[in-house]
Protein backbone atom coordinates (compact mmCIF):
# COMPACT_ATOMS: atom_id res chain seq x y z
CA UNK A 1 0.00 0.00 0.00
CA UNK A 2 2.68 2.39 1.01
CA UNK A 3 4.32 2.05 -2.65
CA UNK A 4 1.48 2.69 -4.33
CA UNK A 5 0.79 5.87 -2.17
CA UNK A 6 4.42 7.43 -2.92
CA UNK A 7 3.99 6.73 -6.82
CA UNK A 8 0.33 8.83 -6.22
CA UNK A 9 2.56 11.52 -4.72
CA UNK A 10 5.25 11.47 -7.17
CA UNK A 11 2.64 11.15 -10.18
CA UNK A 12 1.14 14.44 -8.76
CA UNK A 13 4.72 15.77 -8.46
CA UNK A 14 5.04 15.31 -11.76
CA UNK A 15 1.77 16.61 -13.05
CA UNK A 16 2.58 19.93 -11.30
CA UNK A 17 5.32 20.26 -13.00
CA UNK A 18 4.53 20.33 -16.45
CA UNK A 19 1.40 21.56 -15.84
CA UNK A 20 3.29 24.75 -14.61
CA UNK A 21 6.12 24.25 -17.40
CA UNK A 22 3.18 23.90 -19.49
CA UNK A 23 2.04 27.77 -18.11
CA UNK A 24 5.01 28.56 -19.04
CA UNK A 25 4.25 27.82 -22.78
CA UNK A 26 1.47 29.28 -22.85
CA UNK A 27 2.51 32.49 -21.38
CA UNK A 28 5.53 32.66 -24.08
CA UNK A 29 2.57 32.02 -26.74
CA UNK A 30 0.95 35.19 -25.56
CA UNK A 31 1.49 38.46 -27.62
CA UNK A 32 3.03 39.78 -26.23
CA UNK A 33 5.03 37.02 -24.88
CA UNK A 34 4.37 36.91 -20.53
CA UNK A 35 7.84 36.36 -18.95
CA UNK A 36 5.84 36.95 -15.15
CA UNK A 37 6.22 32.85 -14.57
CA UNK A 38 9.56 32.79 -16.27
CA UNK A 39 11.01 36.18 -13.80
CA UNK A 40 10.36 33.76 -10.84
CA UNK A 41 11.53 30.75 -12.21
CA UNK A 42 15.02 32.70 -13.16
CA UNK A 43 14.99 34.14 -9.73
CA UNK A 44 14.48 30.83 -8.20
CA UNK A 45 17.46 29.74 -10.05
CA UNK A 46 20.00 32.52 -9.74
CA UNK A 47 19.07 32.04 -5.80
CA UNK A 48 20.07 28.61 -5.84
CA UNK A 49 22.99 29.34 -7.77
CA UNK A 50 24.11 31.40 -4.92
CA UNK A 51 23.79 28.89 -2.31
CA UNK A 52 26.48 26.61 -4.10
CA UNK A 53 28.51 29.97 -1.98
CA UNK A 54 26.66 30.70 0.46
CA UNK A 55 29.30 32.95 2.05
CA UNK A 56 30.52 34.71 -1.06
CA UNK A 57 28.37 37.66 -0.98
CA UNK A 58 30.15 39.66 -4.01
CA UNK A 59 29.93 36.42 -5.93
CA UNK A 60 25.95 36.57 -5.11
CA UNK A 61 26.41 40.40 -6.94
CA UNK A 62 28.51 38.96 -10.19
CA UNK A 63 25.60 35.79 -10.52
CA UNK A 64 23.20 38.38 -10.41
CA UNK A 65 24.65 41.09 -12.65
CA UNK A 66 25.14 38.23 -15.35
CA UNK A 67 21.56 36.78 -15.64
CA UNK A 68 18.94 39.22 -14.34
CA UNK A 69 17.79 42.20 -16.50
CA UNK A 70 15.41 44.96 -15.27
CA UNK A 71 12.95 43.18 -17.78
CA UNK A 72 12.83 39.74 -18.79
CA UNK A 73 11.41 39.23 -22.63
CA UNK A 74 12.42 37.38 -25.61
CA UNK A 75 15.62 39.83 -26.08
CA UNK A 76 17.37 39.36 -23.10
CA UNK A 77 16.29 35.57 -22.66
CA UNK A 78 19.41 34.48 -24.88
CA UNK A 79 21.56 36.37 -22.50
CA UNK A 80 20.01 34.79 -19.22
CA UNK A 81 20.08 31.48 -20.71
CA UNK A 82 23.56 31.83 -21.66
CA UNK A 83 24.28 33.11 -18.08
CA UNK A 84 23.06 30.34 -16.60
CA UNK A 85 24.85 27.95 -17.88
CA UNK A 86 27.81 29.71 -17.66
CA UNK A 87 27.49 30.16 -13.70
CA UNK A 88 26.57 26.27 -13.58
CA UNK A 89 29.49 25.30 -15.21
CA UNK A 90 31.08 27.07 -12.48
CA UNK A 91 29.70 24.66 -9.95
CA UNK A 92 29.35 21.13 -11.90
CA UNK A 93 31.83 18.95 -11.89
CA UNK A 94 33.80 18.72 -15.31
CA UNK A 95 31.74 15.32 -15.75
CA UNK A 96 28.98 17.25 -16.32
CA UNK A 97 29.75 19.67 -19.33
CA UNK A 98 28.54 16.99 -21.80
CA UNK A 99 24.97 18.63 -20.65
CA UNK A 100 25.97 22.27 -20.94
CA UNK A 101 27.86 21.85 -24.01
CA UNK A 102 24.08 20.04 -25.28
CA UNK A 103 22.51 22.88 -24.07
CA UNK A 104 24.09 25.27 -25.96
CA UNK A 105 24.59 23.53 -29.11
CA UNK A 106 20.52 23.15 -28.93
CA UNK A 107 20.34 26.84 -28.17
CA UNK A 108 22.32 27.63 -31.70
CA UNK A 109 20.45 25.18 -33.43
CA UNK A 110 16.93 25.52 -32.49
CA UNK A 111 13.88 26.73 -34.97
CA UNK A 112 11.70 27.33 -31.92
CA UNK A 113 12.93 29.07 -29.09
CA UNK A 114 9.99 29.00 -27.13
CA UNK A 115 9.87 24.75 -27.29
CA UNK A 116 13.68 24.84 -26.01
CA UNK A 117 13.43 27.85 -23.01
CA UNK A 118 10.62 25.46 -21.68
CA UNK A 119 12.91 22.48 -22.33
CA UNK A 120 15.62 24.21 -21.33
CA UNK A 121 13.94 25.52 -18.10
CA UNK A 122 12.77 21.82 -16.83
CA UNK A 123 16.16 20.33 -17.73
CA UNK A 124 17.98 23.37 -15.95
CA UNK A 125 16.18 23.10 -12.42
CA UNK A 126 16.64 19.39 -12.23
CA UNK A 127 20.07 19.88 -13.05
CA UNK A 128 20.67 22.33 -10.39
CA UNK A 129 19.14 20.24 -8.06
CA UNK A 130 20.88 17.21 -8.87
CA UNK A 131 24.46 19.58 -8.34
CA UNK A 132 24.09 21.10 -5.19
CA UNK A 133 23.03 17.80 -3.81
CA UNK A 134 26.62 16.06 -5.12
CA UNK A 135 27.94 19.71 -3.88
CA UNK A 136 26.80 19.58 -0.27
CA UNK A 137 27.09 15.93 0.00
CA UNK A 138 30.90 16.39 -0.73
CA UNK A 139 31.07 19.27 1.71
CA UNK A 140 29.71 17.13 4.36
CA UNK A 141 31.81 14.16 3.67
CA UNK A 142 34.94 16.13 4.17
CA UNK A 143 33.56 17.71 7.43
CA UNK A 144 33.49 14.32 8.48
CA UNK A 145 37.15 14.10 7.46
CA UNK A 146 36.00 11.04 4.69
CA UNK A 147 36.90 10.73 1.47
CA UNK A 148 35.02 14.06 -1.17
CA UNK A 149 34.78 11.01 -3.36
CA UNK A 150 31.38 9.28 -3.28
CA UNK A 151 31.94 5.70 -1.89
CA UNK A 152 30.86 4.04 -4.78
CA UNK A 153 33.67 5.69 -6.74
CA UNK A 154 36.24 5.11 -3.83
CA UNK A 155 39.07 1.84 -5.11
CA UNK A 156 38.24 -1.09 -2.73
CA UNK A 157 41.85 -1.53 -0.98
CA UNK A 158 42.32 -4.81 1.14
CA UNK A 159 45.20 -5.10 3.55
CA UNK A 160 45.77 -5.57 7.36
CA UNK A 161 47.03 -2.65 9.81
CA UNK A 162 46.33 0.01 7.03
CA UNK A 163 48.94 -1.35 4.31
CA UNK A 164 47.12 -2.20 1.48
CA UNK A 165 47.86 -5.76 0.20
CA UNK A 166 48.97 -4.65 -3.35
CA UNK A 167 51.52 -1.61 -3.91
CA UNK A 168 52.76 -0.16 -6.60
CA UNK A 169 56.07 2.06 -6.34
CA UNK A 170 54.91 4.22 -8.92
CA UNK A 171 57.89 3.44 -11.84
Amino acid sequence: MKICGQYGSMENQIREQWAFYGSIRQDLLQEPPNTAHISELVTELVDGLCKFVPSKTQLHTKIKEDILHETLDIETMPSVILGLIKWIETFQAPAYDNVTHKWRDEFKTTDSLVDFIVKFLHEYYTHVEKMYKETWDARRRLINNESVLPPEHRPIVTGKNGIPDIMKSGK
